[in-house]
């Protein structure tokens, strides 16, 4: 693509807070106690990562693979741990980030295509590390009408520009894992692999990724 894009679609988790990881583990883990099962540590995390970028009802039902009459029950208490304080103590947000935000959205129209919880991000995170709202979309796995539709399905990528009526020519994502690079690829937008989160530099280029950054701090100089 050549030329400034209009749009600018960010991944939110490990691209601008850190440590969502093991808060989203410590919400699942809190989930299965409260039903009174317990997994090794090992097993959980297997289980979850097994489902890693689905909803939050299929990731409990991995868990609960052997219960499904508890789904219901755990996944209540999953949503209301999350929304506590348990996930959001966990988290950093990069130094910085709230600067860029503010000089990116007088350039160009921000959006974030992501899994964390709408509400969370609203809530919680963005109030918690004085985080503007100056994004036009906020689209995440929540949004999707059918769990195929999570990325690295390109729905959310196109629902979002269709929203803002910005062509994927226009557009770019910025992401940290393989899933939204393949996503961007899938909708004809120019995908940015950020190395703060699951993608390693090799991995990314192994992918043909152009555009490399170590942090999202550093976008100016690839958009």
């Amino acid at each position: 693509m050549t030329g400034m894009p209009k749009l600018i679609i960010f991944d939110w988790d490990d691209v601008f807070t850190f440590g969502s990881t093991e808060g989203y583990y410590a919400c699942y883990h809190r989930a299965l106690e409260g039903v009174g099962i317990r997994l090794s540590p090992e097993e959980e995390r297997k289980r979850i990562k097994a489902k890693w970028g689905a909803t939050a009802r299929e990731e409990v039902a991995e868990l609960l693979k052997e219960h499904p009459e508890l789904v219901d029950k755990a996944l209540e208490i999953y949503e209301k741990t999350l929304m506590g304080g348990t996930f959001v103590e966990h988290l950093q947000f990069v130094e910085g980030g709230n600067e860029l935000i503010d000089r990116l959205s007088s350039k160009y129209t921000l959006a974030i295509a992501s899994g964390v919880n709408p509400r969370l991000l609203k809530e919680k995170i963005f109030p918690k590390f004085g985080v503007r709202n100056l994004f036009s979309e906020i689209l995440t796995v929540s949004d999707i009408p059918d769990p195929a539709y999570a990325k690295p399905h390109p729905y959310l990528l196109l629902e979002i520009m269709k929203r803002l009526k910005v062509s994927p020519e226009e557009s770019v994502m910025v992401g940290d894992a393989k899933g939204d690079m393949l996503m961007a690829c899938s909708a004809g937008v120019r995908p940015i692999a950020v190395l703060s989160g699951h993608l390693s530099r090799e991995e990314a280029e192994a992918m043909n990724i152009a555009d490399i950054i170590p942090t999202v701090l550093e976008i100016e100089r690839v958009l």
